[in-house]
């Protein structure tokens, strides 16, 4: 596993806030203990990279993951600097058959929430007058437009020789709202005339068995 050495460099992180984009499995209420038994909430962002706000967003990171990059490189010199590479601060975004969409998503998380202080173990979440929704919004589904403020975390991964940039996850500002539907139950569907129906059929009777006892995170 991966781990974190000491930062090498002297640069602090900075708060910051993101341009509005399009959410991707926004996590902001329930906590996700699927990789984090501590608890995480998280979201993807999806953003235009030829936007300018979008650029002059990487641009600020960037700024930060460079001064980051050349402390680690002075500091740890000679070949172990050499082999230090910055990590990229965003994947490529791609559709449903695979495919790019020239589109690039960011990625905040807010980690081992269990351990955090009341009032720092939950994501604020504000509309877009600034009111403030936090325990009372709606699941935000894809698509809906948000942006986010985080805390930009200069970091140094030893085992793969790379300085990069995690973004902490901290507020969430909804601009629209898709309100998230699970896949579930049948919103998947479009009614179809003259298809099977429940009331065309009867229940047919079956014996009654014995009950085995099985059981089955601005």
């Amino acid at each position: 596993m991966a781990t974190t050495t000491n930062k090498p460099f002297s640069v602090k992180g900075m708060n910051l806030t993101t341009p509005v984009g399009e959410a991707l499995w926004c996590k902001h209420s329930e906590l996700d203990t699927k990789f984090n038994a501590k608890g995480m909430y998280s979201t993807q962002l999806v953003c235009d990279p030829n936007d300018d706000t979008v650029k002059a967003f990487i641009e600020r990171v960037e700024e930060l993951r460079a001064v980051a990059y050349t402390e680690t490189v002075e500091t740890l010199g000679g070949a172990k600097g050499k082999a230090v590479k910055e990590k990229e601060l965003y994947e490529d975004h791609f559709d449903r058959d695979g495919n790019e969409t020239g589109m690039i998503i960011f990625k905040l998380k807010m980690n081992n929430v269990a351990d955090r202080k009341p009032g720092q173990n939950r994501i604020e979440i504000f509309d877009a007058k600034k009111v403030n929704l936090t325990g009372n919004c709606p699941d935000v589904g894809n698509g809906s437009k948000i942006r986010c403020a985080f805390f930009a975390n200069p970091y140094y991964m030893a085992s793969t020789k790379e300085v990069g940039i995690s973004f902490l996850w901290t507020k969430l500002q909804v601009i629209e709202l898709s309100e998230y539907s699970g896949g579930a139950g049948a919103g998947d569907f479009d009614e179809v005339d003259g298809g099977f129906t429940v009331t065309e059929t009867k229940p047919k009777y079956t014996e009654p068995v014995e009950d085995d006892d099985t059981d089955l995170d601005f």
